[in-house]
Formats: structure tokens, sequence, C-alpha cells
């Protein structure tokens, strides 16, 4: 089946709606990531891709889709551990 919830990136109301805790943990994962490979990709050579505008908004969209892909596989854990965070977090405030 075809997932037509297409959400941009850059949709900050999408993220001030998010309610869940786990819904929240996996935007920060993703976003993490994103941020992680935009970093990475400013210490390699330019390659066949120029310093154009275009050239550096496909490079961003392509981040972000394989920032989700990577966040979407659950390798990383940076989501478990972002609750475990918040849980022991809540426990030490008791």
């Amino acid at each position: 089946m075809i997932n037509t919830d297409i959400k941009t990136y850059w949709d900050i109301n999408s993220i001030s709606n998010i309610k869940k805790l786990d819904e929240a943990a996996k935007a920060f994962e993703t976003e993490f990531i994103h941020i992680f490979l935009k970093e990475v990709r400013k210490s390699m050579e330019k390659g066949m891709f120029n310093s154009s505008f275009t050239s550096k908004m496909y490079l961003d969209m392509f981040d972000m889709q394989m920032a989700k892909s990577i966040s979407d596989s659950d390798k990383l854990g940076i989501k478990e551990y972002f609750l475990e965070a918040i849980k022991a977090y809540e426990k030490n405030m008791k």
C-alpha cells in the first residue's frame, strides 16, 4: 500500500502538533540524523555536484530522505535512548 501522507521536512506545524512522546522521539531522531548527514556532507569534496542553489537543495532533500529511511529502520537506537532518558528524568523528578 502506498503512503499518501507526505510530510515536508520544513512543515513546522506538523512537528508542533505531535502529542505522543514516541512520535516526538522519532521526529527528534530523524532531525538529528538529518543534521548529522548535512555536517558530514560539508567535509566531503564537492565532486559532481557544484555549489549552486539547486544542487544544495537537491542534496538537502536527499539527506532528509536518507535520514527518514535510517530512522525508520530503528537500527540506531536514538529514539529508544531519548525515551529512556525522559523516563529516567521523570523518575528522578519525583
